[in-house]
């Protein structure tokens, strides 16, 4: 008799493990599923390879971001694709201004429809406003621009030639080339 209950309560351990073991993959499961929409949306991990997006993401640091990009909002930090020449970069910027928005920059300030904003930023070279690659003579100091149907106005957060290319020296970007919206570091900061 002992042995029979042994094997039994043996049996229910080892049954008891299989659902539990099951129940941990179908949250796994459940779990990646409602992280990516279902599908929709895949995580990627990229590496910031300059410093023109610094204070907010140093240069070499790891940052995760979601492709396709969800509903955009002001301030995000987003991927987009620029084209030169043969070659393709997916570059990360500030999205500071959606279409309808006026924006205009007063000394590295994001002004957005009448409003400064509280993005940090950083100029490294105060002297060198001037660049014959932006589309205003100043590139710290321009505006405002009225935001297209279907456009962006994305921005390096580093606001001297470091932060190139940028909607300074590009204008406005379609929506169509934003790629992905990046979230946190690999480390857990947000990113915002």
């Amino acid at each position: 008799m002992p042995d029979t209950r042994a094997a039994q309560k043996n049996l229910r351990l080892i049954t008891w493990l299989r659902v539990g073991f099951w129940l941990v993959i179908g949250a796994l499961v459940v779990g990646a599923m409602w992280a990516t929409r279902f599908g929709e949306r895949i995580p990627s991990i990229y590496i910031q390879t300059g410093v023109s997006m610094e204070p907010t993401l140093a240069q070499d640091e790891y940052f995760v971001a979601w492709s396709p990009a969800g509903r955009l909002e002001r301030g995000d930090l987003v991927i987009f694709r620029y084209v030169r020449g043969s070659s393709e970069f997916h570059v990360l910027r500030r999205l500071v201004a959606l279409p309808g928005d006026t924006v205009a920059m007063d000394s590295g300030v994001v002004v957005l429809n009448g409003v400064p904003q509280p993005w940090p930023f950083d100029i490294a070279s105060p002297g060198a406003w001037r660049s014959e690659l932006a589309i205003e003579e100043n590139i710290y100091t321009w505006g405002p621009w009225i935001v297209p149907p279907d456009s962006v106005v994305l921005l390096s957060d580093r606001r001297d030639m470091l932060g190139w290319p940028d909607s300074r020296f590009l204008g406005f970007i379609p929506i169509d080339e934003i790629l992905a919206e990046a979230q946190f570091t690999i480390r857990g900061r947000r990113l915002r």
